[in-house]
């Protein structure tokens, strides 16, 4: 099965050019205004469009295509238009498109996901072709304030994720707040916090009876980042062999 090498021509034709002499006919300037932004880059979108087809035809076979859903492919093919192909989210954007039209991924495919994928940096694009190959532990520790029963001053004792892979490493915990706002991702702890004592000891008298502990001092935490079970569906759909390449 092989696409119409002037496709892009007839979808124009019946799509936009009747809406454009109707318009046009009656409000004059006002359809200039509202269509021009809609048209020129349609017209340099033709070429792109039948890249995207012909890349389809040539790694799905043919027995695998089926019908797509409007409501995938059209705010899919938005969102191709607004991204470079040669980009991280041009990729992932293209993924989404090919899925729609083969059956063994469309039963992963969702109208959620061009929607969600609009909405993601590269950054945080970065962070779920990491989060797809694997999980990424990182350890904090608070100091404790025994008076005051307070937790503060958080650092990091250990970072798995690899930072020179971001542009803006400095904003992962924005990232990852915002990717599991989207239900993509999350950071949980893999195993109960550990307490951290000095080499003071404290004895409390309570009445006749008296106990000696040790003082704590901090906590220690122990979590990962890791996708959520909607993450990996996304990840299925969206993230393929070639976004690895547009990694750091």
């Amino acid at each position: 099965m092989g696409f119409k090498e002037n496709i892009t021509t007839e979808v124009y034709k019946d799509v936009v050019s009747p809406i454009a002499k109707q318009i046009g006919s009656t409000l004059g300037e006002v359809a200039k205004f509202i269509l021009t932004p809609i048209y020129q880059p349609t017209k340099l979108l033709n070429n792109r469009i039948e890249k995207w087809f012909e890349r389809i035809s040539n790694e799905i076979p043919e027995e695998s295509l089926i019908e797509a859903s409007p409501n995938i492919s059209i705010p899919t093919m938005q969102g191709l238009a607004l991204n470079q192909d040669d980009t991280l989210i041009g990729e992932m954007f293209y993924n989404i498109l090919k899925s729609s039209v083969d059956k063994d991924k469309q039963q992963f495919n969702s109208p959620a996901f061009p929607k969600i994928l609009e909405q993601l940096t590269r950054d945080e694009c970065v962070f779920l072709v990491l989060l797809n190959k694997q999980s990424y532990k990182i350890h904090q520790e608070k100091d404790f304030d025994e008076n005051k029963n307070l937790f503060y001053n958080n650092r990091e004792l250990l970072n798995e994720l690899p930072l020179d892979a971001f542009d803006f490493p400095e904003n992962i915990w924005i990232y990852s707040d915002h990717l599991n706002h989207l239900n993509l991702t999350g950071c949980w702890q893999y195993k109960n916090q550990e307490p951290v004592f000095n080499d003071k000891t404290i004895t409390e008298q309570n009445g006749a009876f008296s106990t000696t502990r040790r003082q704590q001092t901090g906590i220690q935490i122990f979590s990962e980042f890791k996708l959520t079970d909607f993450g990996k569906m996304f990840c299925k759909v969206c993230i393929s062999d070639k976004c690895n390449e547009f990694v750091k």
